[in-house]
């Protein structure tokens, strides 16, 4: 108790436990505290490790270590060093396993509830040979928060459980269910996955804010240009829409925002999906249901039955799905779906793979949007690193996006059968800009960094492979632009493939200030 201040410990509410060899255990029922973190390592000399606890037993701890002690033996009054102490009470049957039970429930609450604060898009509790690993996928990235005593596994599991569904019984299968929480007031939806490993059940928690449903497209982040292309795609009356990208890439964020634009203009617009992960007012969404026959193949044909002006199908994974999707697409309806593939010309490829014809595909596919998330550097810090960033650099997220818009020679190519090198040649010559350009306009901006794009996006290896239309180049457009401002007098013209690395080396540069 001498390593901390009472009056440091009253404030923050923590409780120091023990010092072990990688830093200095405290209690606490808030681990996200980087108030907290900083003035206990402050105070102590030694970094923090958090060990979660409900807060009122926190609370009752502080003051018996801190208050007028009472006349017990030394060892009787040694402080608790082990997490489950303070976290479960005593082990054992009667009232002690009431006290137990109840704090594995305020545990379970307390932990979806940080990692809900976080921000984090999935929580992930990972049992490990040292013991339960708290992890968070915070704006793509996954980052350990803490790390529990493997004897707690089987009573947080169980919880979770129970919240989501599940049997509890069963720890040999994989399984998957649904909860609901309300946190800071907000509804919030769960969606649970577990699996057996070799040290236990590692439980994957999806969190589904709905409020991220009610972004719009402007508050997703595309560049100025890459937004133009995609409103312009929404105009369309009919045709097929196709949005890709690897899982988490934001392709449910970019049609539930599209939709919202959609169904402003006063129209009929049904989804099908599974699972639906926002609600969204004033749209019709059906969930898959295939053990009751409900596939997305059905759903698909009694919605033609609908009067829909704007279909959403959740994603294209059979042969079934495509023809009907498409031919909807070609009988007046907009239709709009995902695919998993990692660039806009590869979406095509996948459609022949799977069956569909390529005159098909030619007439009925109107654009392509294949995207990735980047970090956005955190306006706070600009990147040096914050308690608003978690000292990371980075704050949310943007969206960066290769765009296809149909063209004539891409209606010749595709229904020729030509490969995906052809079909993306002809993209980039109708203007279609990579999600290297796209991600290099908001670097330009100072919105993210080099090193983000790097991550989700293949730098192109020459200038030539850049998007040939300089002028639909993003980046090139903005930054050069920027350049003549900077640097007025130049002592010869530069030639294309020059400006491009002087653009590039300035780019780096402004990054690695």
């Amino acid at each position: 108790m001498a390593m901390l201040p009472e009056r440091w410990a009253r404030r923050h509410r923590v409780l120091p436990l023990a010092v072990e060899r990688d830093g200095l255990l405290v209690a606490t029922s808030d681990p996200l505290d980087l108030d907290a973190e900083r003035a206990v390592g402050f105070a102590t000399g030694h970094r923090v490790r958090w060990a979660v606890a409900p807060a009122e037993m926190v609370a009752e701890q502080i003051e018996r270590w801190y208050g007028e002690p009472p006349d017990e033996t030394r060892e009787a009054r040694r402080p608790p060093t082990e997490v489950e102490h303070l976290a479960f009470g005593a082990e054992g049957g009667g009232d002690g396993a009431g006290d137990a039970g109840a704090s594995v429930v305020q545990l379970v609450d307390q932990l979806l509830a940080d990692g809900i604060r976080s921000g984090a898009s999935d929580i992930h509790l990972e049992p490990e040979e040292q013991g339960i690993a708290v992890r968070h996928r915070v704006d793509g990235v996954l980052r350990q928060v803490q790390l529990l005593p493997r004897a707690v596994a089987p009573s947080l599991v169980s919880r979770i459980k129970i919240l989501s569904g599940l049997d509890i019984a069963d720890r040999l299968r994989p399984q998957d269910g649904r909860a609901r929480v309300a946190v800071a007031g907000a509804v919030i939806d769960l969606r649970v996955s577990t699996l057996p490993a070799s040290h236990g059940e590692k439980v994957v928690v999806r969190v589904l804010d709905g409020r991220a449903g009610l972004r719009t497209l402007d508050a997703i982040g595309f560049a100025e240009g890459d937004l133009r292309r995609i409103r312009g795609l929404l105009e369309q009356r009919e045709g097929l829409l196709l949005v890709t990208g690897p899982t988490g890439s934001g392709k449910t964020t970019t049609l539930y925002a599209a939709l919202r634009e959609i169904a402003a203009r006063g129209v009929n617009v049904v989804t099908v999906e599974d699972p639906i992960e926002y609600r969204l007012p004033g749209i019709v969404q059906v969930q898959v249901h295939e053990r009751a026959g409900l596939t997305f193949g059905a759903a698909l044909r009694s919605i033609m039955r609908q009067d829909p002006d704007v279909i959403l199908v959740g994603e294209i994974r059979d042969r079934e799905t495509a023809e009907i999707a498409i031919q909807a697409s070609l009988t007046g309806h907009l239709v709009l779906s995902t695919l998993h593939t990692n660039d806009a010309a590869s979406a095509v490829t996948r459609l022949i793979d799977i069956g569909v014809a390529g005159y098909k595909i030619a007439t009925a596919v109107k654009g392509v949007i294949a995207q990735r998330l980047v970090r956005r550097v955190c306006r706070e810090c600009t990147g040096s690193g914050c308690g608003a960033c978690a000292d990371v650099g980075y704050r949310g997220r943007l969206a960066i996006a290769e765009i296809l818009v149909a063209s004539a020679e891409f209606e010749r190519r595709v229904a020729s059968g030509a490969p995906t090198e052809a079909i993306a040649e002809a993209a980039r010559l109708a203007g279609c800009s990579a999600l290297w350009d796209s991600g290099m306009a908001l670097v330009a901006r100072g919105e993210t960094t080099i090193d983000e794009v790097r991550r989700v996006a293949a730098e192109p290896a020459r200038p030539e492979d850049q998007c040939p239309v300089v002028s639909e180049s993003p980046w090139i457009e903005e930054t050069g632009r920027a350049l003549v401002r900077t640097v007025p007098q130049v002592s010869e013209p530069l030639r294309l493939d020059q400006l491009d690395a002087v653009i590039l080396a300035l780019l780096r540069w402004r990054s690695g200030r």
